[in-house]
């Protein structure tokens, strides 16, 4: 993927205002596309005001849900797009992003079964001192923080599962690259999605082993 400015977009927010927000969002993140990202956070926060109001006819309010036709695409909020969304979480994550990307360090993010905490931990001390920025697990639920489940009913322990596996791929959305610790082989059900869906949004894969 060319590094220009529309790469702040591929991290996407976990929660849109509106139903039209996702459709503004990538509008502007083609109109983006050849530009630099030499620019500083405030004139991108400029940047990214002047171009809603260009799409949506009006300037960008915190009280205001503006509807455009072209963004409806069915749904209850169909083609409302949400000021508040963009003051409070749109701009502030395409800044976030700007800075990450702007900092030099490649961004990686490790995948694995969680069984094997001490390779994790070895692979981020040594990435680390390679000169990545290391995203890991947040917590180790086969080796060593089996507490977590503890009373948990089993709808409860369902979508906590499900809510870790969604943000780990989060996660992979924010780097560069995945590095897929695979011991012996060993690639589960799970590690096996994220691999997946790191090859589907265009992240190099690399392994511990093979």
């Amino acid at each position: 993927m060319t590094k220009d400015l529309s790469l702040i977009f591929e991290n996407k927010p976990q929660q849109w205002g509106m139903r039209g927000d996702p459709y503004l969002w990538k509008e502007m993140q083609d109109a983006f596309q050849g530009e630099s990202l030499d620019i500083n956070p405030r004139d991108l926060a400029g940047k990214i005001c002047e171009f809603y109001e260009q799409a949506v006819g009006k300037p960008l309010t915190y009280y205001t849900n503006e509807y455009v036709e072209r963004y409806a695409h069915g749904g209850m909020s169909s083609g409302y797009v949400s000021g508040e969304f963009w003051i409070c979480s749109g701009i502030p994550l395409l800044l976030d992003n700007l800075r990450k990307i702007q900092s030099g360090y490649p961004v990686v993010t490790l995948c694995g079964s969680t069984r094997f905490k001490t390779e994790f931990m070895e692979a981020q001390k040594r990435l680390t001192l390679d000169g990545y920025i290391v995203i890991s697990v947040g917590l180790f639920g086969h080796s060593g923080d089996q507490e977590v489940w503890d009373g948990m009913d089993e709808g409860t322990l369902s979508r906590t599962k499900q809510m870790l596996d969604d943000m780990h791929k989060r996660k992979i959305d924010m780097a560069d690259e995945i590095f897929v610790i695979n011991v012996g082989g060993y690639i589960g059900d799970s590690t096996r999605s994220e691999i997946e869906y790191a090859k589907k949004h265009g992240k190099v894969v690399r392994y511990l082993e093979g």
